[in-house]
């Protein structure tokens, strides 16, 4: 019975050994060179989504597995679903990389796609023994050569803004007949085509042109939605999609807000989710920031309601919330009914009652909207002064609606921080349990650190696994309560003060992601960290009425 029990050991194990992060594989092929394309992380098999699988992607598997070349980049789970993880999506790579790993993707594990949309390769049985050359790292420049040249042309391009000749160049159909980023140029037949593009975009209509010469562009902050612009209209779906992946570094990278606004307002022009939800969540997690801005009365009246009605809406307390809106509110001058629905979304039991009972000297709004704040004003008081138990039997009150439920309240009150540079990572601080003033009589002690290596977590005493580093720590006293639930939450603050990540707490620790959107052993920051690293850590501590027995803590 032992021997057997080695045995079967040895076959779970067999299967991984040797195995490194960034292998790969071909499964449920019919031949040994065709199949899904299978890779491996982190002690695990996992797959790969199609979205922008093309060749050159395929390649790079086959290559890597010992055949020559592949002959087709397919989708769609054309040799079945996989199972388990999807390691990658929107994967890209040069053609010269050793693993998929080493190409530019969204980051290990960060996808939405399904099984049925996993990646498929066929490679060529031609296994390596040919020496190659390569020299086609020098066409691109040779071929952007050409296009400055205007010389030879047999395809004349107008650009036009506002009805008026703003530029004329000329190009050549062989070329770009080659790429199909530049198919939807031209869709009619002959030697003349006119483009029609917005008076600020026309200095990178040339970049645009040049880009489908060579296929390789630089975009910056001030180019990035042109040439997202020109990719849209002109179907040129990799820029697209490129530039639409750039935004989310881009973003942060201007304090006055102007940027993240003005793409809210171009997504929405565009319908483009994705953007539109890039923007939201940035505007969402520096909230406290932005009603600071010179740009926060420019905040749209529909923007506005989406961020007030989010949960994972970083600000110091609901007090100042309102009163941003109360200042919003002045400046914009919208109708009753518009203030009386942004009023509908704040979460007035999250004020303590000393500011409750300042709203009436405080509020510019108060007296226009005084019926439904006095409203308000009760609801939030019998919330603090009447256990839960009593409001769910007797109001049929639901706790779990948002206006129980705080924000991330950055306020010293509910929240501490670490910075990344700071010799003693350790911080120990108290928070009420719960926002309710029927806990104000009772703290609870927690104990946040950041544990950068794995030396760290031994002298700190917390016991880590060598791929936790670097972490961060959250521990609390032994105050103890059957009805409350804790859902913390951590900030990563890069230089410059913008959040460019939210992690939960998983038990005791919460893993710190790459500050860089490269591919790496971690998943990427949601937006980038322009420096490489975090700056701040903050921890804010999120308590809740539990509503059943299957609580949080």
């Amino acid at each position: 019975m032992a021997l057997l029990r080695l045995l079967c050991m040895w076959l779970l194990v067999a299967g991984t050994q040797g195995v490194k992060d960034g292998d790969m594989r071909l499964a449920d092929g019919g031949s040994a060179n065709e199949g899904r394309v299978e890779i491996y992380y982190s002690g695990q098999w996992g797959t790969v989504c199609e979205n922008m699988w093309d060749l050159t992607d395929a390649s790079v598997v086959c290559r890597a597995l010992g055949f020559r070349n592949a002959t087709e980049a397919l989708g769609g789970a054309a040799f079945g679903p996989g199972h388990g993880p999807i390691m990658l999506d929107e994967v890209r790579c040069t053609g010269t990389e050793p693993s998929l790993a080493n190409c530019s993707s969204l980051g290990w594990m960060r996808s939405n796609c399904r099984h049925d949309e996993d990646a498929s390769v066929i490679c060529t049985n031609e296994t390596r023994g040919v020496y190659t050359l390569d020299l086609s790292g020098e066409l691109p420049a040779a071929l952007e050569q050409i296009f400055e040249s205007q010389k030879g042309c047999d395809l004349f391009i107008r650009v036009k803004a506002r009805e008026e000749d703003e530029l004329a160049m000329c190009a050549h159909k062989l070329i770009l007949s080659t790429n199909p980023e530049a198919h939807g140029l031209w869709k009619e037949p002959g030697s003349r085509v006119t483009m029609e593009v917005d008076p600020e975009c026309v200095p990178v209509v040339r970049d645009f042109i040049r880009y489908l010469y060579s296929r390789r562009i630089d975009v910056s902050l001030s180019s990035v939605k042109c040439l997202h612009k020109l990719a849209s209209a002109y179907q040129a779906t990799q820029l697209q999609s490129y530039c639409g992946h750039l935004f989310a570094i881009l973003i942060p990278q201007d304090p006055s807000f102007r940027m993240p606004l003005e793409l809210h307002a171009y997504s929405l022009a565009t319908r483009d989710p994705v953007l539109e939800e890039i923007c939201v969540q940035f505007l969402a997690w520096n909230f406290g920031a932005l009603t600071q801005a010179e740009a926060w009365p420019s905040v749209p009246l529909a923007l506005l309601q989406d961020l007030l009605s989010r949960t994972e809406l970083v600000v110091p307390s609901e007090l100042v919330l309102l009163l941003a809106v109360d200042e919003w509110s002045r400046e914009r001058r919208p109708s009753h009914e518009e203030v009386e629905g942004l009023v509908e979304k704040v979460r007035f039991p999250m004020m303590p009652p000393r500011d409750l009972f300042s709203l009436q000297f405080n509020l510019s709004l108060y007296w226009s909207q005084e019926a439904l704040l006095q409203k308000k004003i009760l609801q939030a008081l019998e919330f603090h002064t009447v256990p839960f138990e009593l409001l769910a039997q007797y109001w049929g009150l639901n706790l779990t609606e948002d206006a129980y439920q705080p924000r991330l309240y950055t306020s010293p009150t509910w929240s501490e921080s670490i910075m990344s540079s700071s010799y003693n990572p350790y911080r120990s601080f108290q928070t009420p349990p719960h926002p309710s003033f029927l806990f104000q009589a009772s703290s609870v002690s927690w104990s946040f650190v950041y544990l950068p290596t794995l030396q760290n977590c031994w002298n700190y005493g917390f016991s880590c696994s060598s791929d936790d580093p670097p972490l961060l720590a959250l521990s609390k006293s032994r105050y103890s309560n059957p009805t409350i639930g804790y859902e913390n939450r951590a900030l990563l603050h890069c230089e410059g003060g913008f959040v460019a990540d939210i992690i939960d707490f998983k038990g005791w620790k919460a893993l710190i992601p790459s500050a860089l959107g490269t591919n790496s052993s971690r998943n990427a920051s949601f937006f980038p960290c322009p420096a490489g690293f975090f700056s701040r850590f903050q921890v804010v501590i999120r308590p809740f009425y539990l509503t059943n027995s299957t609580g949080i803590d």
